[in-house]
């Protein structure tokens, strides 16, 4: 009599990994495509293609580095990544907090640039480096990392959900306070995805969320610039002002009807949609290529996290599992909530879509993330190393 096999062949599952490698390539070429031709009308439309190239060309790099590598590697170094991007974070959030407007020292504003209304971003040189996109990650890994030494102790309150749920609170206060509420919510919901998929109690999850909605609610409410953004949101509903952002993704929708106006033949981006190379991108693509390119971008994003959480599903390891499931979490809410925000579901939030908007660090981030899950693909159906 034959017995099965205690393990998985690794040729079952790749073609899941093959199906995620190519829709990260696929998605950023598109991107970078769609970037040079959204930024062709500003004046440093050349630095951005550029920046968006060069993004694209290091984070392939990147994305085959952590492919081909074993992801066990993230868990040995989650905590010193994650203490370092605390220290900058606490560096911002200080910086934001005593300047909170462009009125800083020279010094100050050389290194922490106020942009937007907001300080997220070191510079050093001729790089911005934005720590709560590389935060995604090293939330992730730390969370990850800590639910596997927790091991059954996670379903308990005190002695395991709490503490995946301070580095969690940690993060998103800290990046709230910069303020980027938008990318404070992404890093919640990828925290509660591993603590979800680690077994925590489903009453100490449902906890987490009212405490997430709770919190989202506080700091609208009590933040004058949070809740004049919503009134102003409500009244472009009511009316649309095609002066107003919002207005002008939407319009820049009707214009392409199903098939666009065609690729750079887009007219929103013309002065009248700001940010249509990064914030609102999806506007642009869906007056350059229709409700077809819509369609196209929706069906990637939904290959990409249904293949993300199989591959997190089958993984060899909890913490394979645990790491897959708030990547792939986190790019798919993302996705969501830009596409929100273009067809005006909610206010801006300035959240960019992934391997697709402008943005040199946040696409190296992503496709890094991408070959994280990769990995943890590649090596299903393997036993793990002893330690």
């Amino acid at each position: 009599m034959v017995t099965a096999p205690s393990v998985r062949h690794p040729g079952e599952f790749r073609w899941e990994t093959r199906l995620l490698a190519v829709v990260t390539l696929v998605l950023t070429v598109f991107g970078v495509a769609n970037c040079y031709a959204a930024a062709t009308y500003l004046e440093a439309w050349f630095n951005e293609a550029t920046d968006q190239v060069s993004g694209a060309l290091i984070g392939g790099v990147v994305f085959l580095a952590a492919a081909y590598s074993d992801y066990q590697i993230w868990r040995r170094f989650a905590r010193p990544l994650f203490l370092a991007t605390v220290v900058g974070l606490v560096v911002l959030a200080v910086v934001a907090l005593a300047f909170g407007s462009e009125q800083s020292p020279a010094a100050v504003g050389a290194v922490v640039p106020f942009l937007n209304g907001a300080r997220r971003w070191f510079k050093i040189g001729p790089v911005t480096i934005q720590v709560s996109e590389i935060a995604r990650f090293t939330l992730t890994a730390f969370v990850a990392a800590r639910a596997v030494e927790l091991g059954g102790k996670v379903r308990s309150f005190q002695g395991g959900f709490l503490q995946l749920v301070a580095p969690i609170a940690l993060v998103v206060g800290l990046v709230a306070v910069e303020p980027n509420l938008s990318m404070a919510i992404v890093l919640g919901v990828a925290g509660g995805m591993v603590v979800f998929t680690a077994g925590a109690h489903l009453g100490h999850v449902l906890l987490l969320a009212l405490m997430g909605f709770a919190g989202v609610g506080a700091m609208i409410t009590f933040s004058g610039f949070r809740s004049d953004r919503l009134d102003r949101y409500r009244d472009t509903a009511a009316m649309c002002d095609p002066t107003r952002q919002e207005c002008a993704s939407l319009i820049g929708y009707g214009n392409g009807g199903l098939v666009g106006l065609g690729f750079g033949e887009g007219t929103q981006k013309l002065g009248h949609l700001p940010y249509g190379y990064s914030d609102f991108i999806l506007s642009t693509i869906a007056e350059e290529w229709g409700l077809i390119g819509v369609f196209f971008m929706t069906l990637c994003f939904g290959l990409f996290c249904w293949m993300g959480f199989r591959i997190a599903k089958t993984a060899r390891d909890p913490f394979g599992m645990f790491l897959a499931s708030g990547l792939t979490a986190m790019v798919g809410l993302a996705a969501f909530l830009h596409a929100a925000v273009v067809t005006q579901l909610i206010p801006a939030t300035g959240l960019t879509l992934p391997f697709v908007s402008a943005g040199r660090v946040s696409l190296i981030m992503y496709l890094f993330s991408a070959g994280v899950i990769v990995s943890v693909g590649r090596r299903r159906g393997r036993p793990a190393r002893q330690r």
